[in-house]
């Protein structure tokens, strides 16, 4: 593996660690002025960039295939997308509304994080057949 996809590795897992303690951090401060109504989307949203982003990471800094430029932009998309849609959900329960927004972002969040996992898997089988 080149030094520079091991740098990139390491930088998007600190970035996908300083993602997940902000959205605990938020989360503490919003439940501090939410007058005792909780929202299991808003706590544990946190979860979302630390499975999907800290643990990813890790896993491709233990491994030589690094996922391309493409495959990075898909899956980072899709965690945002999941990200916000589980913070405007909290939000939202919190507030006693709701949005049809959060559903085409939690929808299109999840159809870039299959896509970047697809073409993560093409792009390996590719490699394959040209060696």
């Amino acid at each position: 593996m080149y030094t520079s996809d091991k740098k990139g590795a390491l930088m998007r897992l600190f970035i996908y660690i300083g993602v997940t303690v902000f959205c605990a951090v938020f989360f503490l401060v919003y439940d501090r002025f939410s007058h005792g109504v909780h929202s299991p989307f808003m706590t544990f949203m946190f979860a979302i960039p630390m499975v999907l982003g800290v643990i990813p990471c890790g896993i491709f800094l233990a491994v030589e295939r690094q996922p391309d430029r493409l495959t990075q932009n898909l899956w980072n998309s899709g965690v945002a997308m999941l990200t916000i849609s589980s913070g405007l959900r909290g939000v939202f329960e919190i507030a006693g509304t709701s949005s049809d927004w959060r559903i085409a972002l939690t929808i299109a969040g999840a159809a870039l994080l299959i896509v970047g996992a697809v073409a993560y898997i093409a792009a390996g089988r590719k490699k394959k057949e040209t060696l």
